[in-house]
């Protein structure tokens, strides 16, 4: 029997799902990456990225869409996030 598609999207490279728990890890090493979070206003601790793979999976719920996981399709190695969430801050150009 062959494994189900565990991808809502894909591209020739890489695969895009929705968030786990056990994806905090991978979570956690790029939201405490100076370098990767140079233009947001802080790096992001274990809680607060806990908290967002929470916000993401209720909102993909709501909304049938969120930033989705994105991995390599070859080796399913995390590399990253990909998509669309409301904003709720305000900002010239909100709402959105």
């Amino acid at each position: 029997m062959s494994k189900p598609n565990k991808y809502l999207y894909q591209s020739e490279r890489l695969g895009f799902r929705n968030w786990e728990t056990n994806d905090l890890s991978d979570l956690l090493s790029i939201n405490q990456d100076k370098e990767v979070m140079r233009f947001f206003p802080s790096l992001l601790d274990e809680t607060q990225s806990l908290e967002f793979i929470e916000r993401m999976q209720k909102q993909f719920e709501k909304n049938g869409f969120c930033y989705f996981v994105a991995e390599w399709l070859t080796t399913q190695e995390f590399v990253g996030m990909i998509g669309l969430s409301e904003q709720s801050y305000e900002a010239p150009f909100t709402p959105v």
